[in-house]
């Protein structure tokens, strides 16, 4: 039996399962409600109780205070709701309300998904788990080895298992580590959220986001984020790469197209590799513009719509004056670097 929980000071409403935390609820339902320890311990979960009854299904250590109980405030951490209920309760709306977090997290798979890339999956501490917004991104190290910095690729909605796509690259020292002879339950240090490349919740607009090789990777949180609330949107996805390499997960893309109404998803692998883009870059860049005008042909207002891009600059120039043509508004375009791959850097020069 599900139950409806409301969010009164919010405007929000999602639906709990039986035996689920309200806070279970929320994440899985990517709504961002504040927490911390999520194992009712630190108190950071704190919400008011308006209407409707809970009831606490799981221990806490965390002493509420008796004027607080009398207010009806509870840890969301611990408590299900026994019919609908609303609520007052802090939300993350934006990258300045998450805080900076250290975790130590554990390799939980590695695939390779390409000749070049893979996809790395690592587990936080249950009683420690990784808050952060769609489009958002970390900086993983590894003692000894050294630093880099990517984009979460999974949805906020599962903030224990964290989704990283890398290119391998003799730049990057944590890519090499993974292709070569990382293990599972190897240990990483994480830190993070990083960065502003966020949805934003309230625009209710339609939605086109723009990828270039592992750029993918924020746009994919984004858009699994989006689709999480069950929001009604169209949705146009471009991805674009060097090769059939980079269209790592196409099979995964067309998959949407076919369980997601509204949404369209083009992409494009280029015959020529990074350097042979940058060798020739005024005719590469009018073969990138052809593309995108031709997938953008049946798009000819672009002044409702929000457009999220995650490429290299010379990617981002040419898409936004391809929607600039297209009456889209600056203030509704937003950017992103393609973090992590440091080959990328070759695409920037002209």
């Amino acid at each position: 039996m599900e139950h409806k929980i409301t969010i009164s000071n919010q405007q929000l409403s999602f639906m709990a399962q039986e035996n689920e935390t309200i806070l279970e609820a929320a994440i899985r339902a990517g709504i961002s409600l504040n927490y911390g320890c999520s194992s009712g311990t630190c108190g950071l979960c704190k919400a008011q109780v308006i209407q409707g009854e809970i009831d606490e299904i799981k221990h806490r250590e965390y002493v509420i205070p008796e004027a607080e109980k009398l207010q009806q405030i509870v840890l969301t951490c611990v408590c299900a709701v026994k019919n609908d209920v609303t609520i007052d309760a802090p939300i993350a709306n934006t990258a300045s309300d998450i805080p900076l977090q250290n975790l130590c997290v554990k390799v939980r798979k590695i695939e390779q998904v390409s000749s070049s890339v893979f996809k790395l999956l690592v587990q936080t501490p249950r009683t420690k788990r990784l808050r952060f917004l769609a489009g958002q991104y970390v900086e993983i190290t590894l003692p000894s080895v050294g630093a880099s910095r990517f984009a979460v690729a999974s949805c906020p909605c599962e903030d224990r298992l964290i989704e990283f796509h890398l290119r391998v690259s003799e730049d990057d020292p944590i890519s090499l580590r993974v292709a070569d002879n990382m293990r599972l339950g190897d240990a990483l240090e994480l830190q993070g959220p990083f960065g502003d490349f966020v949805y934003d919740e309230n625009a209710n607009r339609p939605i086109i986001l723009f990828a270039f090789d592992t750029g993918f990777a924020a746009i994919k949180s984004l858009l699994e984020h989006i689709t999480a609330q069950e929001q009604e949107l169209p949705i146009h996805l471009l991805w674009l790469s060097c090769g059939e390499d980079g269209l790592y997960m196409h099979n995964l893309c067309r998959s949407w197209e076919d369980a997601f109404d509204g949404f369209n998803y083009d992409g494009l692998a280029l015959s020529q590799s990074l350097n042979e883009l940058t060798q020739d870059h005024e005719a590469s860049c009018k073969t990138i513009e052809s593309y995108l005008e031709d997938v953008m042909r049946d798009h000819c207002d672009l002044s409702c719509h929000d457009i999220y891009v995650s490429a290299p600059d010379p990617a981002v120039e040419i898409f936004e004056r391809v929607c600039l043509k297209k009456n889209m508004l600056k203030r509704r375009f937003f950017t992103e670097p393609v973090r992590g791959n440091k080959d990328m850097a070759c695409i920037y020069s002209v």
